[in-house]
């Protein structure tokens, strides 16, 4: 196990990946490979793009996300729900919003009333999940990306509190992330959160030897996710 070693490129002779030099330059041998950085990003590892091999298609939708921590249980202010999906609109706009975010939809997430041993928080927390527009966001200077994400949290909170108790007098601490924000810790394309719009559902690569796991496997979100992982390492290192 090496936590926090970025690899810098993937290692190939052939059509097989024999390993990958890690940022630090050190370089580590395998026969086979599951990569879960992403359809994109994982091909640019070993391959330029050429007029043979055009660049592949990044995933565009992200988000930017909330966390509100009460001085009290969103249960108290009459808010007993685990999670709601809000949307004002006649149509559902499941799109990279035009924008900095679409506040027209979103997801309001109070982890406090889930009830199973041990759920219980000690603080109220809120959380929202708005649809984003990562360009936006990396356009901005740092003292505009700090602005932004004061303004957008007043925003986010005011849309949410037309679907739920307001809460936003009890709020004692807050935090937000952004599209940028997944961008620096996944190294996603766009701050993708779904991945490539072609999923490759048999977790193959145009390398024999090397596999994705994750989103453009095909499986969305947290639990897809990890599925999607389990499901790649049975198949194509565990059997063989």
């Amino acid at each position: 196990m090496l936590p926090r070693a970025g690899v810098r490129r993937i290692v190939t002779d052939g059509s097989r990946a024999i390993g990958v030099v890690l940022d630090d330059g050190r370089e580590l041998r395998a026969r086979r490979i599951i990569s879960s950085a992403g359809a994109c990003e994982t091909v640019r590892l070993y391959r330029e793009s050429t007029a043979d091999h055009p660049p592949a298609v990044s995933g565009q939708l992200t988000f930017i996300e909330s966390i509100s921590v009460l001085d009290t249980q969103p249960s108290v202010l009459g808010h007993p729900e685990t999670i709601v999906f809000f949307n004002d609109s006649p149509k559902f706009h499941w799109r990279k919003p035009d924008g900095f975010a679409d506040l027209r939809s979103g997801v309001i997430c109070s982890p406090n009333n889930f009830q199973y041993p041990g759920a219980g928080l000690d603080e109220g927390v809120i959380r929202i999940t708005a649809l984003a527009n990562y360009d936006r966001w990396d356009a901005l200077n740092e003292d505009e990306y700090l602005r932004g994400k004061t303004e957008w949290y007043e925003a986010m909170t005011a849309s949410a509190a037309r679907f739920m108790p307001d809460f936003r007098k009890h709020v004692v601490e807050q935090d937000m992330f952004t599209p940028k924000t997944i961008r620096r810790f996944t190294g996603h394309d766009n701050g993708a959160v779904y991945g490539a719009p072609s999923k490759r559902g048999d977790g193959t690569t145009d390398l024999e030897n090397l596999f994705l796991c994750g989103t453009d496997q095909g499986f969305v979100g947290i639990i897809g996710t990890i599925i999607s992982g389990i499901q790649v390492a049975n198949r194509h290192a565990l059997q063989a």
